[in-house]
């Protein structure tokens, strides 16, 4: 269900329009974290007291870009998309598109709620990861991922613009394409910037 979107359940995800590759940026503690390998969630619960998730929509069924439908093998997936806070402060944007028969494969995933998906995937002992790929967004892309999800974002220098990363998880015969998107309070940029 959308808690955001009610009359869009058939609205491409938010970086579908996201241009990807596999060019990272240059600051180093700005690639450590676009490239870390384990799990974020463990991760961000390391830099703060606090860590929770916020639900924005949970299992809205959308069409996949053609990029997507690959990773996935399949043309229309489930969308979750979430906020992770540290100290209640929004550090990453995350959306999991996974297919109906990852569903089927592994029904926990509809089940989340505010338990955050690294926290299911990572206890898998077979889980894989694709090589990752990053975005780097600019304000263009920054405004219309404000007006969708509501959140006050806003690129101001010394930042001068966003990164996510993307890649897709696999355990026995679910296939979930994970994004992050990095979000101006996260300690990725704090830590660039030191």
């Amino acid at each position: 269900m959308s808690l955001l979107f009610p009359n869009t359940t058939m609205a491409l995800s938010t970086d579908s329009g996201w241009c990807w590759g596999h060019l990272p940026p240059a600051s180093p503690a700005l690639y450590d974290w676009l490239h870390e390998p384990g799990s974020l969630t463990r991760r961000l619960q390391r830099h703060c007291r606090h860590f929770r998730v916020q639900v924005l929509s949970d299992s809205v069924l959308r069409p996949l870009t053609t990029a997507q439908a690959a990773l996935l093998d399949a043309g229309e997936g489930y969308c979750r998309e979430v906020l992770l806070l540290c100290d209640d402060v929004p550090w990453v944007y995350a959306t999991s598109l996974y297919s109906p028969a990852t569903q089927a494969a592994l029904p926990a995933l509809s089940g989340l709620g505010t338990r955050a998906l690294g926290e299911l995937m990572f206890e898998a002992p077979d889980l894989a990861r694709t090589p990752f790929e990053f975005a780097a967004l600019d304000p263009a892309d920054c405004r219309r991922l404000a007006v969708r999800t509501n959140l006050n974002i806003r690129i101001t220098p010394p930042i001068p613009r966003l990164w996510a990363r993307r890649s897709a998880l696999s355990t026995g015969l679910a296939r979930v394409l994970v994004t992050e998107l990095f979000l101006p309070a996260a300690a990725a940029y704090q830590e660039s910037l030191s």
